[in-house]
């Protein structure tokens, strides 16, 4: 068993470098990253392309090495060059931009590191961080100091898990699943109506409430389907509003929509993963308003706070209703 080990050991060492070739490949890749970013506002916002960085594909996957001078170039031929370019000055299209660059190095440090904050036992510093981060956004948008949440890969896993936790907290059993109503607006990104559908609620009714000339639910529209929908024996129990809209920017009246869910014990959850951030900017806060009445919110930092991808937030009032439809324990 050893001397398979040995020979094991022989075959992976040309995936560990020595400390020269280390320096080599960090000087050789922080050069390419300078260098994207001194030419950034020189470079356009869409960049055609005829092959499409179809010659990617001339890097089969294979156990033979390659030189990383010819993979940062196959780099920058097939996916600098080609498509969008969501960190030039003149792309306005979407709010994801040009990463931060230390936050780009913060990345960096957390592949090398490699520690793995799924459970505090594994790395109770990373998990300890990770709770800050939530509990700064949670004070960010007015939730109480016993709120948390968790982090994501985006606003898709963020509206799920805020989706399943607000089935399971007001549905208690799934014969209920028929007779549940759920209220929002055609405006709603895709993950809350594809999310919906994946936990188990495609046979709920679901009511696209109309909007205002502004691309805002309709509150009195809202009053009268949720009275109606009362008095014909279905079940209210979730309404989805959001924070700054994809495709126009709109924010719902989020104090008119948090009077109505807490007048028909609803759950209020805000899609706030486009928009979200904006409440920090003065100019807007107000918009915010009622925000904070919430029972859960997502908010994506790879958006509002121009992070690199993938990063995601939920932040949930009722921690325990979270943790009754998402904790698992595990002999391992």
């Amino acid at each position: 068993m050893l001397d398979k080990l040995h020979h094991l050991e022989q075959k992976a060492l040309p995936l560990e470098p020595n400390s020269n070739e280390m320096r080599l490949m960090n000087e050789q890749v922080t050069n390419f990253a300078q260098t994207f970013v001194e030419q950034i506002y020189d470079v356009k916002a869409y960049i055609t392309s005829e092959n499409k960085g179809e010659n990617i594909k001339d890097f089969s996957i294979s156990n033979e090495p390659e030189n990383i001078d010819v993979l940062l170039k196959a780099i920058q031929q097939n996916i600098v060059n080609v498509g969008l370019n969501p960190a030039s000055g003149g792309h306005l299209g979407y709010i994801p931009g040009g990463g931060i660059y230390p936050a780009a190095l913060g990345d960096y440090l957390a592949d090398v590191i490699n520690s793995y904050a799924g459970i505090f036992f594994g790395s109770a510093g990373a998990v300890r961080l990770e709770n800050m981060l939530l509990r700064w956004m949670c004070n960010m948008v007015g939730f109480p100091s016993s709120a948390l949440g968790n982090l994501t890969s985006g606003g898709s896993i963020a509206n799920m898990i805020a989706i399943t936790t607000a089935r399971d907290k007001k549905l208690k059993h799934s014969n209920d699943y028929q007779n549940a109503v759920i209220y929002l607006t055609e405006q709603v990104h895709h993950s809350v109506t594809k999310s919906i559908r994946i936990v188990g609620l495609k046979d709920a009714h679901v009511r696209f409430i109309s909007v205002d000339a502004n691309f805002k639910m309709n509150v009195k529209e809202l009053e009268n389907q949720l009275l109606k929908d009362k008095k014909d024996g279905l079940q209210p129990f979730l309404v989805i509003a959001s924070s700054g809209t994809t495709d126009t920017g709109a924010i719902d009246p989020l104090t008119n929509i948090a009077d109505l869910a807490q007048a028909h014990n609803l759950w209020f959850h805000v899609d706030g993963a486009y928009g979200g951030f904006f409440i920090l900017s003065e100019e807007v806060k107000l918009k915010f308003q009622g925000i904070e009445r919430a029972d859960s919110i997502t908010i994506d930092p790879h958006k509002g706070l121009f992070l690199p991808y993938g990063l995601g937030a939920v932040l949930i009032k009722d921690v325990e209703a979270l943790k009754k439809s998402h904790l698992y324990q595990a002999n391992y």
